[in-house]
């Protein structure tokens, strides 16, 4: 008996050519418009954001107005926005806003607004230092809350080759106190 004549074979051989035949064959793709939620159009604007895996994400992002030191200057937002995205793409929700501020979370108050704090005092930030987000989701009233920071070269003064990359840590993932609105 030869191989050919084994039952079963010859499904299994009209399959694997089906499939190679369709690898191979040429495809036209589309071209993409969407934006990425590492882009924006520019710093301080909403920029709506695509991929062709998850639905749009509403971005606002707020460079610091204030004048920064030469080695923090350049656009901050697209390096922000993936920070944040990675900080809460553990999370089990999908992403639908995005807000990030210049700052830390002054005196540690997250959902500002929501009660009266009492008198704190800051350490010294540098503007171009810090940021805050929040980011909404989809199928969820909770919201993530988190905090960016860069690490600060010894010069201050020598511009960085590129924007200095954000770490950025998830502070709180609940549902913000009554009379919180995300900006």
């Amino acid at each position: 008996m030869s191989r050919s004549s084994e039952p079963g074979r010859h499904p299994l051989a009209i399959a694997l050519v089906a499939l190679l035949g369709a690898a191979c064959s040429p495809t036209n793709p589309q071209p993409s418009t969407a934006v990425t939620a590492s882009q924006t159009s520019s710093p301080g604007q909403t920029a709506p954001a695509t991929s062709a895996a998850s639905p749009a994400i509403d971005i606002a992002c707020t460079p610091t107005p204030a004048e920064v030191v030469p080695a923090l200057r350049g656009d901050p937002c697209p390096g922000a926005i993936s920070a944040v995205e990675g900080a809460v793409a553990p999370l089990p929700f999908t992403v639908s806003r995005i807000v990030i501020e210049p700052g830390p979370f002054y005196c540690d108050d997250v959902w500002p607004g929501t009660r009266s704090l009492p008198a704190c005092y800051g350490v010294l930030v540098l503007p171009g230092q810090y940021m805050h987000a929040w980011a909404a989701f989809a199928s969820s009233e909770e919201v993530a809350a988190v905090m960016l920071g860069r690490d600060i070269p010894s010069n201050l003064d020598v511009p960085a080759a590129s924007p200095l990359p954000w770490s950025a840590t998830l502070v709180k993932f609940e549902i913000p106190p009554a009379g919180w609105s995300m900006p």
